[in-house]
């Protein structure tokens, strides 16, 4: 058997699949409602005078001085995730998610714009009510884009290398 030398060749981009994809969503929620949602939920109640341990539903649709400061609370946190995908896509091509899976969101087009990460990031905060049918679509691309990947052009993506390997050469 002869000895083989491995060298690295390049790094390829392949299509990432759906349970890539959702696995890589579900770490940033978890991370993001671990790390940065319940620290700053306990900071904002305690600030804001809430006892939530002693709060019913009832109570807080019934007092609008609690109900506003419980959607403030709410569109805060919004925000904040909608800006941890954006910012974390648009620097780093990824968030802490796709990077553990290895996986990078990339431009269909020349240029990279923070104006596409934004409109990327729509569907998964502002209108979180419609990423299941946006994710569904899904199904039906070769791409495996959203609706929203096709607006802002672009696609997630699986980084590879390809190794080549070379018969090592025993005498000169």
């Amino acid at each position: 058997m002869p000895d083989l030398l491995a060298l690295p060749a390049e790094n390829i981009k392949v299509i990432a699949d759906i349970n890539s994809r959702a696995l890589a969503y579900l770490i940033d929620v978890l991370f993001f409602f671990f790390m940065i949602l319940m620290p700053f939920s306990s900071v904002y109640y305690e600030f804001a005078g809430l006892k939530i341990e002693n709060l019913t539903l009832e109570e807080s649709m019934e007092n609008p001085q609690i109900f506003s400061l419980l959607m403030i609370g709410y569109s805060s946190c919004l925000l904040i995730f909608f800006f941890y995908f954006a910012c974390f896509e648009y620097l780093l091509n990824g968030s802490l998610g796709k990077k553990m899976l290895g996986l990078s969101v990339a431009s269909k087009g020349k240029k990279r714009g923070l104006s596409q990460f934004i409109v990327r990031n729509l569907s998964k905060t502002i209108f979180f009510n419609f990423l299941a049918f946006d994710c569904f679509l899904m199904l039906f691309d070769a791409q495996k884009r959203r609706v929203s990947d096709f607006i802002s052009n672009t696609l997630v993506v699986r980084n590879r290398k390809i190794i080549k390997k070379f018969r090592a050469i025993n005498e000169l």
